[in-house]
């Protein structure tokens, strides 16, 4: 079945950007994965909304505990979505938008994420198992939240929003907004989720994902997108 699509322009990148509507939801194609020191997690995708239920000892150090919902992607992307809710597990509970190199507990990523207590802001781990940071954090949002990654070639940016529109950096004292991550394409882009807490279940309520056409049109078993770009266009 194709797909219905609306072009939404980014502001930030002028990339365009897809917001998927219709019966099928090409989230469904996306690949979910426990990652790490956890336990068996679960995920649930009901058109845009994505339900991730995760423990796991969490995304930090030099090694990470998670739930992974995602997809390989090559070049750069830009990706959105509104974080409804997270069960405090922890203090240190996370969701958030993910960008990783492999399936590894100690692969480099970055990781733009919400917690119930301490805030919001990007963390990263820049070289394959070492530490991951910055450090500082600041009690500024918690969900309902509105999160966006944005990459340009080894440059990853970091937004967020309080209602889906006006945007600003991920930026807080100490931690900037934009991190520079050397990975190798394809990478994996998606939802992390991590209770803080190995063996104790939290519950991540995420909707309205909208990204690039790499990350949101279907595409066939050789690779290609079912939907072109003409297509798309005009929401056929």
């Amino acid at each position: 079945m194709m797909v219905r699509s609306t072009v939404v322009l980014s502001l930030i990148t002028g990339m365009s950007i897809l917001l998927l509507s219709g019966t099928a939801s090409p989230l469904e194609e996306w690949e979910s994965e426990d990652i790490g020191n956890t336990e068996a997690g679960s995920t649930d995708i009901k058109g845009d909304v994505i339900t991730i239920t995760a423990n796991g000892a969490d995304i930090w150090d030099s090694a990470d505990g998670c739930r992974y919902v995602y997809r390989e992607v090559s070049g750069d992307f830009e990706i959105s979505a509104h974080f409804v809710s997270l069960e405090r597990a922890n203090e240190w509970s996370k969701a958030g938008l993910m960008a990783r190199q492999t399936l590894d507990a100690g692969s480099q990523h970055t990781f733009l994420n919400v917690t119930p207590d301490h805030g919001a802001k990007m963390i990263h781990r820049d070289t394959p198992g070492a530490g991951t940071g910055p450090e500082p954090w600041e009690k500024n949002f918690e969900c309902p939240i509105w999160l966006k990654l944005v990459r340009q070639g080894n440059e990853f940016s970091s937004f967020w929003s309080e209602d889906g529109k006006n945007w600003e950096p991920a930026e807080v004292p100490g931690t900037p907004s934009v991190a520079t991550i050397e990975m190798t394409d394809p990478i994996l882009v998606g939802i992390a989720v991590t209770s803080h807490a190995f063996g104790i279940l939290t519950t991540a309520v995420v909707e309205q994902v909208q990204g690039s056409a790499n990350l949101l049109l279907p595409v066939e078993p050789g690779g290609n997108s079912i939907v072109t770009w003409a297509q798309a266009k005009i929401g056929l």
